[in-house]
């Protein structure tokens, strides 16, 4: 008797009548994205994957429909029936972390905290922080990309297609320092700068609040030039902050010396700089690196240590 009443139910619940169809549960009540990226705004990105975050309007409180992709060209996705905003970004980075994942409006890139002796990877300890005691040492970010979609909906077994275009969401920083003295006595040198953006909005690039400073490795180009380049989120939003540049330079008879310069002029100059280009640069001249003892003779430092030197750069012309 059992055997007949299971029979009867696994019947009923298999067919749909005409009257019932909002019950019918073999119906997919679900729709195909075809998720296309078109990078001709970000063209330097060249992502080896891409994460694809599906936020439900109609269900505000939900997480986000996650979907990951290989390559940079898309995929797809199917999501059940709705009103979406798409949030795509490149996820082939290592030092960018994510937070506020659970609304397109609140999710943040940032790095985590760092020090001025991993970023410039200068290995003596108690490195100088130069003058911006107080902010914090945040890791380089990874080149990342990121575009919000516009609202559409998901219509049952309706498919469609959702092109994106990336934007960068962080700023490259080339300094360059021409007629460096000595430069072949300097065996290693870094730099940090101050007053940076700590972290980005995802879906509209509006910098974090806060400032935090960045440390970064350099390249001598030739016997006097100086070149350093280093990835930010972008500049602090407090456009009255002062943007200090400490270079560290370790001379040949391993005396240690930094240098300290404002560069708040040039990093907020509209006219070299533009806030729409991506790159920002900084051209300075001549950098006093004394010549290092050898054979008795040099400038001898005065005490052990790191020397700090306050010095007036001019911009290269």
């Amino acid at each position: 008797m059992k055997v007949r009443y299971l029979l009867f139910a696994a019947l009923a619940l298999g067919s749909c009548d005409a009257d019932l169809r909002d019950l019918c549960y073999n119906h997919n009540h679900a729709g195909d994205v075809n998720l296309v990226f078109d990078w001709q705004k970000a063209p330097q990105i060249s992502a080896k994957g891409m994460t694809a975050l599906f936020y439900n309007q109609d269900l505000a409180s939900s997480e986000p429909e996650r979907y990951d992709f290989s390559g940079n060209q898309g995929g797809k996705a199917r999501l059940s029936m709705g009103t979406y905003n798409v949030l795509a970004y490149n996820n082939d980075t290592e030092t960018i972390l994510l937070r506020g994942t659970d609304s397109p409006k609140t999710l943040e890139a940032y790095t985590r905290y760092s020090s001025i002796e991993e970023g410039t990877q200068l290995t003596r300890s108690g490195m100088p922080r130069g003058a911006a005691e107080d902010e914090p040492v945040i890791l380089e970010p990874d080149p990342i990309s990121c575009k919000l979609s516009d609202p559409f909906s998901i219509e049952m077994d309706q498919a469609q297609t959702i092109t994106l275009q990336p934007e960068l969401r962080y700023r490259d920083v080339t300094i360059t320092i021409t007629d460096v003295p000595n430069l072949q006595y300097t065996s290693q040198f870094g730099a940090s700068l101050s007053g940076l953006a700590p972290s980005v909005n995802m879906a509209t690039g509006k910098v974090g609040e806060g400032c935090a400073t960045e440390a970064f490795t350099g390249l001598a180009i030739d016997g006097y030039t100086l070149v350093f380049h280093v990835r930010i989120f972008g500049h602090c939003p407090d456009v009255t902050n002062q943007h200090i540049l400490t270079i560290y330079a370790i001379l040949a008879d391993d005396s240690k010396w930094y240098y300290s310069v404002d560069v708040t002029e040039q990093m907020h100059d509209e006219a070299q700089n533009p806030d729409e280009d991506e790159e920002i640069n900084i051209q300075l001249h001549d950098l006093p690196i004394p010549k290092p003892i050898v054979n008795g003779s040099g400038f001898q430092p005065t005490v052990d240590g790191w020397q700090s030197v306050e010095i007036n750069v001019t911009m290269d012309d």
